[in-house]
Order: structure tokens, then C-alpha cells, then sequence
């Protein structure tokens, strides 16, 4: 996606955003904790890692999705 960017600015800001973020393994811990999430919550497991590992770090877990909706530490946006 960001070879396509037209605009050198923002590829710049992406670039930029990408550097200041965290990256976290999927460790068997974690991956058991989501399979209790997905199976509490009829989560898909992509939506289940996610919501562990943002549960994992303490995190708020900002999404549009609605499958997750609800959950604690979750704010939910509607897409626009």
C-alpha cells in the first residue's frame, strides 16, 4: 500500500506512525488466553488474538469492528 502512495508526505507520517509501534509475539500464553476469548465470546480468532493481546498489554483496544463491541477496554467507532 504504501508504494502506491501518491502523496510523499504522508507516506513519510505512515513511516513515521510504524516506527513508534509495538510489535507482539504470539506466544503460547497468549494464544491460550485468545482461544478462551474466542470460545467465551464467539469471537472469530483473528478478533480473539487481537482483543488478548491488547488485554495482555493493558491496552485500549480502538476498533471499528463490531464483533468486539462491548468487551471491556474496547472503544468502538463506527466506520464513517
Amino acid at each position: 500500500m504504501l508504494e502506491r502512495e501518491q502523496d510523499e508526505d504522508a507516506a513519510n507520517h505512515m513511516i513515521a506512525f510504524s516506527s513508534t509501534c509495538v510489535v507482539v509475539p504470539l506466544t503460547t500464553d497468549l494464544a491460550l488466553s485468545a482461544a478462551a476469548l474466542h470460545k467465551a465470546h464467539k469471537l472469530a480468532t483473528a478478533d480473539a488474538i487481537i482483543y488478548a493481546t491488547a488485554s495482555a498489554k493493558n491496552a485500549l483496544l480502538l476498533t471499528c469492528d463490531a464483533h468486539v463491541q462491548g468487551l471491556a477496554n474496547v472503544m468502538f467507532e463506527r466506520k464513517r
